[in-house]
């Protein structure tokens, strides 16, 4: 990083400055100033640093300039900036002309300009220069509920450090378990160090503070395939007092200099704004959909033109079509509401579906509104939708224990205005998709065919089982049980219900007659067959 010595003398800070010689290398980047005060200076200049001088060391030391020059120490630095007229009024030739052939900057520095007023004048030049090619103003704080968007600044900030810095950069999100490289070359660098190495490193190390307030640390350790100890940098992301991610800096055996740091602070700054701006979005959007959504369904947006009002100040298109999924937690011994961030931290940052809302409705159940794909079939939107879903249960299942989850999709597609019907169809698919399909986690609407139609009352269900009751509270049953369903399904034909079963049929009959005895109920009679069929189905 740092900044070029024509961008430094373009620059309205450096407008007095002359250049004298070394035209050819005014594209030399500079890292550093320094301040050339004694004969034997360049043994602590670590080397692409401006440095400047009053010209009294070379006053004092004659034939210094040629001693620097025969020794190559002068060709370490970027550029030489020298106040002419006290100590020394004119460069000699020769060492204009070493200026020239080695293609570095010699420039003439006002006198008045103190060194303190040089050196900040250099560095808010390159604090603005990296402003500037960070892009700062283009972060959206509307738009960090996107998860495309919200990956794209993580890549382009990264990369822009690594860009700045020549050194490799990661981000690593810790509600997704989720790392974010500038480029492959991390990954080289960091060999076989595991990913929490980088803020908890599992071996010996050295520890170096290099902002409290930011808790930037360098850590080091040495190795001996390494000929210097090998570093990297690391800072929390914290938003309120959590952390939220860790940005690393990976210098290998090599170290920042002085002007990386900006670009290092500037890239903190800038990922520490975007979860903080995302965060805000987030709470926000869901603070405004769960009211719509409460309104919604307690009948309080009671006309189309009020829907369509509360949906734009909340960004929801009325001109979409959407599914609605209803997400319900069954474990009587846990309460969802209590790993609220955590689930919205799946929903918007590990998993995102586009353009999905959601809202938590009581202690125990989210709501989900999912824009529909209208270019692809209802098959297919389908596919997606329970996808998604299955990754957010198994995302939760690992951060939540014996959490217990149920999914009512609403696969009929309406628009906003039949978000209150959908929501029902939820319902009745948790209610009636239980009973019917007791080992599934993920429910749809349309599977439930007719019984979608029933309303079943759980404290009404011993009532309607009294015809069934004997057989269902006999646990050695269950063959008897089997056997009626197949019987039924056969349409009563003892002889197609025996080869079903791979059973005589004097077996069948016996089980029939046993059946009969038990529920006295007459089977010819089609209302109770069809009775028969519903219950069997829903309480098998």
């Amino acid at each position: 990083m740092g900044v070029c010595v024509k961008d430094m003398l373009k620059s309205e800070a450096f407008t007095n400055y002359k250049l004298l010689a070394g035209h050819g290398g005014v594209d030399n980047q500079i890292q550093g100033l320094a301040v050339m005060d004694a004969p034997d200076g360049f043994g602590w200049y670590q080397g692409r640093e401006l440095l400047i001088t009053s010209g009294y060391v070379f006053y004092k030391n004659p034939g210094l300039f040629e001693k620097l020059i025969e020794s190559g120490d002068l060709k370490r630095i970027s550029a030489l900036g020298i106040k002419l007229g006290r100590y020394i009024n004119r460069m000699p030739d020769h060492i204009v002309k070493f200026f020239n052939e080695n293609n570095i900057p010699l420039i003439s520095i006002p006198f008045e300009h103190s060194w303190m007023d040089i050196m900040n004048r250099l560095n808010v030049l390159v604090m603005n220069t990296s402003i500037r090619q960070f892009n700062i103003r283009n972060i959206n704080p509307l738009n960090y509920s996107n998860l495309s968007y919200q990956v794209r600044k993580i890549d382009n900030i990264l990369s822009q450090i690594e860009k700045e810095m020549n050194f490799p950069a990661m981000l690593y999100d810790l509600a997704n378990e989720k790392a974010y490289y500038s480029s492959p070359a991390f990954l080289k660098l960091a060999d076989k160090l595991e990913l929490e190495d980088f803020w908890q490193p599992s071996f010996d190390f050295a520890k170096e503070i290099l902002c409290n307030n930011l808790n930037m640390v360098r850590y080091r350790f040495f190795d001996e395939k390494y000929d210097k100890p090998y570093s990297w940098i690391t800072v929390p992301i914290t938003v309120g007092d959590k952390i939220e991610a860790y940005f690393v800096v990976v210098e290998a055996t090599g170290l920042i200099d002085y002007f990386d740091q900006f670009a290092l602070r500037i890239g903190f700054v800038l990922l520490q704004s975007l979860y903080e701006q995302m965060l805000m979005a987030q709470n926000i959007g869901d603070a405004g959909f769960e009211k719509f959504v409460t309104d919604y369904l307690l009948g309080n947006l009671s006309n189309h033109e009020m829907i369509e009002k509360r949906a734009a100040e909340i960004n929801i298109d009325i001109n979409l079509k959407y599914c609605l999924v209803l997400m319900k937690q069954t474990n009587k011994d846990i309460y969802l509401s209590s790993y609220r961030d955590i689930v919205k931290n799946a929903v918007y940052t590990n998993i995102c579906y586009p353009g999905i809302r959601m809202a938590m409705i009581d202690e125990n159940r989210f709501i989900f509104l999912i824009p529909t794909d209208e270019s692809i079939s209802h098959e297919k939107n389908l596919k997606l939708i329970k996808g998604y879903f299955k990754e957010l249960n198994n995302r939760l299942e690992k951060k939540v224990n014996h959490i217990s989850l149920l999914f009512g999709i609403s696969d009929i597609s309406d628009s906003i205005y039949g978000m209150k019907r959908n929501y029902l169809r939820c319902e009745k698919t948790l209610s009636n998709g239980k009973l019917l399909f007791p080992n599934k986690n993920y429910l749809v609407y349309s599977d439930l065919g007719v019984f979608a139609w029933m309303d079943i009352q759980e404290d009404e269900i011993e009532m309607m089982l009294k015809d069934l009751k004997e057989l269902f509270a006999d646990g050695e049953n269950k063959e008897l049980i089997e056997t009626l369903k197949v019987y039924l399904d056969c349409k009563m034909n003892y002889t197609h219900t025996a080869k079903k079963l791979y059973i005589h049929i004097n077996t069948v009959r016996k089980r029939i007659d046993h059946i009969n005895d038990i529920i006295q109920l007459d089977l010819e009679d089609p209302l109770n067959r069809l009775k028969l069929e519903i219950l069997l189905k829903l309480f098998n």
